[in-house]
């Protein structure tokens, strides 16, 4: 044989087996679970000069948690609607954003939850503090909003002939 087939034979060999072992990594991946949408996020009140966010009302709101992979972004309802960038491995988040509270203004603040079912407690944190300010954590908690669009049409009722 010439130099080249054997080349070419090689080639072949080691592309064939590259994608074996593509093919057998890729069976043991598995994607995280979804979590993507709104959430019913429970507000607290804070009576703190500086908080890390800066809620309108106490109560009930919306969190939207985009997913794409383990990758997630959550979008606050607080007055600036403050987004985090986050990591979501086996039930846990961690990740962290700006804080967009006049007081504190670009100071990082670090998100760390888990997700149990149907709910997502999770803890905000604020790395620097203003000068004489006590540490700054926020816990809070989401329950998942029902999904319209998960939900079986209802039947449309024609009206009876009498």
């Amino acid at each position: 044989m010439k130099q080249g087939t054997l080349l070419y034979l090689g080639m072949l060999l080691l592309l064939g087996s590259g994608f074996e072992v593509i093919r057998r990594h890729g069976n043991t991946l598995t994607a995280p679970h979804n979590i993507a949408g709104l959430w019913r996020l429970t507000l607290p009140s804070s009576a703190d000069p500086c908080p890390i966010l800066e809620l309108g009302s106490t109560g009930e709101g919306e969190l939207q948690v985009e997913q794409s992979g383990r990758y997630l972004r959550l979008i606050f309802p607080d007055t600036h609607h403050t987004s985090f960038s986050a990591h979501f491995s086996d039930g846990v988040f961690q990740g962290s954003g700006l804080s967009l509270h006049s007081c504190a203004i670009d100071t990082p603040v670090y998100l760390r939850g888990r997700q149990t079912n149907t709910r997502l407690d999770f803890v905000l944190t604020r790395a620097l503090q203003p000068l004489g300010a006590p540490a700054a954590a926020l816990s809070l908690s989401a329950i998942r909003m029902p999904d319209v669009t998960d939900q079986p049409p209802t039947p449309t009722q024609s009206p009876s002939p009498k």
